[in-house]
């Protein structure tokens, strides 16, 4: 078989068939990482590069097929974002006319992938990860195609080389080979190094070359690895005391503990978050020095450097590790690296691919390392307390996906049998005792808006400012200044997006054929859940107090672009259709569930999932039962609404 592949060879070939094996997991690619491997395309598109290479298909001779071992997200995803494109964009060429994708024992896979040939798209994508993933592939295409950074790329150019630029390696492993035994090893051989491990190592081998003492370089690594740890708080990796008598160990020290004085009586301490110094207060162990120093002369292998926790309680013993973080360590590394660098959001860059070269590691001195080591840890503490995370299940008063914020705080409880005060951490407070909900509220705009990590440059401003802020993190009053940051950076970030040069929303930029970004659905969202005290004589039956953000990345037309015709319900005038004043976001099954429904007929027949869509489309809902119907007919009145909308968009926008 010919090396490497375009996609179009790999497609387009009648002659070979490719087949996922029973014991591959389904398609499980979310939004997020196919808008990663749209903006990797678009990426190098942009920077004009002759081929992208897209990594390897490890394949196995089948019978008449070629089973896929590894590699079947991708070439899945593939597949999706190709007939996505054919049945959207009609003005492009068809590449795809055969399917040479199989699913072993999966009926319903197979029949997805034809219909969705045939540009028949089922509408219930419930249990159906293919539709589900081809929704997502819609939202991202229109969301990144030809906007904001890529601009100048229209679809027919992104397609085209997607199919004829972009190339994918095949191995092809020998026709006999137990593909199960070899697909079980495959999974739990190990993975190869990261960029992150690469980084470290290399850090590490520049502060061995010049001479940096080694028990420094053994914290470096610890901290490091603490850090590492995304979605374990990186306080549990350093030891503390055990009685309150006891004189303070590293945890006390390094994180700066101090009597909570805005609680007394209640044996709180606080840590506090302008931490400096660390390297004299972290404890390493000493017997690993000679072995470290044999690892670092022979050249460093990260796996072969084991920075033991030795903190004195589990890393993973509370509920404060059922939580997913918004972003991933490459994405905190370069957070740190640009902070470290005084570097501002115009300057910043986040593609993964490039984090190696970003850092410039021989143009580095251990000076700048040992402080970069300090930055990470520093930064690090501050997001595990100050940004917003979801829980992963229904624990300690939380729901499974619920957005949370909570910080770390000493407390020291009686031991009634031996009458101690003994020593612990704990996770349970929130994060601020004021503008909690409006911070969490604000950050999860941002994160449910902004989902690819390239584009987090809204959570690198809001680090920074946390960092530059450290001593003042404590302090009552700085939930009100972190509050107004938030609410001014969404100003910045509506300025750019949806309004002209006087800074009003410009209606023009809210309407579906001339883009209108989900940032405006979700600022609309957050600027009615602030009003909800003024709002809530008006529409009782809004669920304004369990309102929370999540990925409504499709954007639904409330009044149906094609009706049903046939039961006697006319196209509406494309000016009033494509207005913001008719449209919503919703979650991309949803719009799929949705279908081409009548607004009175969408609201008797999904009546029970109302209360937990957004805002604008529930206020929309209880407009439609008050107007008895949303059409033309409703002009005036769908036009008035439209307007308070917007107007209330202006108001926040100048407060």
């Amino acid at each position: 078989m010919k090396n490497p592949l375009s996609i179009f060879e790999l497609l387009c070939n009648d002659s070979i068939k490719y087949s996922i094996p029973l014991y591959q997991r389904n398609f499980s690619w979310t939004d997020r990482e196919i808008s990663q491997l749209l903006i990797d395309i678009l990426d190098s598109i942009k920077e004009e590069r002759k081929q992208y290479y897209i990594g390897t298909l490890v394949i196995c001779k089948n019978g008449d097929k070629f089973s896929i071992i590894d590699g079947q997200q991708r070439f899945t995803a593939i597949l999706l974002i190709s007939l996505a494109i054919q049945n959207k964009y009609s003005n492009i060429e068809k590449f795809v006319e055969k399917i040479n994708l199989s699913f072993e024992a999966r009926q319903k896979s197979d029949l997805t992938i034809k219909k969705l040939l045939v540009n028949e798209i089922v509408n219930d994508t419930k249990d159906n990860e293919l539709l589900r993933g081809y929704q997502d592939t819609l939202d991202a295409l229109k969301e990144f195609v030809g906007k904001d950074d890529y601009v100048n790329i229209n679809m027919k150019d992104f397609y085209n080389y997607l199919f004829h630029k972009v190339t994918i390696f095949i191995n092809e492993m020998p026709e006999n080979t137990n593909v199960n035994l070899y697909f079980e090893r495959f999974n739990s051989r190990g993975e190869q190094l990261e960029s992150h491990e690469i980084i470290k190592a290399e850090l590490m081998q520049k502060l061995v070359d010049e001479k940096t003492d080694m028990l420094t370089i053994q914290k470096f690594a610890k901290i490091w690895d603490a850090c590492s740890e995304l979605e374990t708080p990186c306080i549990k990796f350093f030891r503390k005391k055990i009685k309150g008598a006891d004189p303070n160990d590293e945890r006390e020290k390094v994180f700066n503990c101090q009597w909570d004085d805005y609680t007394p009586g209640s044996n709180s301490w606080r840590y506090g978050y302008d931490i400096a110094d660390v390297y004299k207060n972290i404890h390493v162990n000493n017997e690993n020095k000679k072995s470290i120093l044999s690892v670092l002369e022979n050249g460093i292998d990260p796996h072969a450097i084991d920075t033991v926790n030795d903190g004195n309680e589990s890393a993973t013993n509370d509920e404060t590790d059922r939580y997913r973080c918004i972003i991933n360590f490459d994405t905190l590394l370069y957070y740190v690296l640009y902070i470290s660098d005084g570097k501002e959001v115009d300057e910043v860059q986040l593609d993964d691919k490039k984090l190696q070269k970003s850092f410039k590691v021989s143009s580095r001195n251990s000076e700048w390392i040992l402080k970069f080591g300090e930055n990470l840890l520093k930064i690090k503490f501050i997001f595990d307390s100050f940004i917003i995370r979801t829980s992963l299940e229904n624990t300690h008063g939380l729901k499974e996906g619920q957005w949370f914020l909570r910080k770390a705080h000493r407390i020291d409880k009686n031991e009634k049998t031996r009458g101690h005060l003994y020593v612990q951490t704990q996770f349970d407070k929130i994060s601020f005792d004021e503008r909690n909900d409006e911070i969490i509220m604000l950050q999860s705009m941002f994160a449910v808006t902004f989902t690819a990590y390239k584009d987090t440059r809204w959570l690198f401003s809001t680090v920074k400012y946390l960092y530059e802020n450290a001593k003042n993190l404590n302090s009552p009053a700085f939930s009100h200044n972190f509050h107004g940051f938030l609410e001014k950076l969404s100003k910045q970030y509506a300025k750019k997006r949806i309004c002209n040069e006087a800074g009003q929303t410009d209606k023009s930029k809210l309407r579906y054929n001339n883009g209108v970004p989900i940032f405006a659905f979700n600022l609309m969202d957050y600027v009615l859940w602030k009003k909800r005290s003024n709002l809530r004589p008006m529409y009782k039956e809004v669920n304004f107090n369990d309102f929370e953000f999540t990925y409504r990345r499709s954007i639904e037309h409330w009044y149906p672009q094609n009706p049903d015709e046939n039961v006697g319900y006319n196209k509406m005038n494309d000016d009033l259709l494509h207005s913001f004043g008719n449209l919503c976001n919703v979650v991309a099954s949803q719009n799929s569930a949705f279908g081409n429904l009548y607004p009175p007929a969408k609201l008797n027949q999904w009546q029970h999932i109302f209360a937990s869509q957004s805002l604008k489309l529930q206020i929309m809902a209880i407009l439609t039962k008050k107007l008895n119907g949303w059409d033309e007919s409703k002009t005036n009145e769908i036009r008035n609404a439209e307007t308070e909308m917007i107007t209330w968009l202006n108001q926040y926008m100048q407060s």
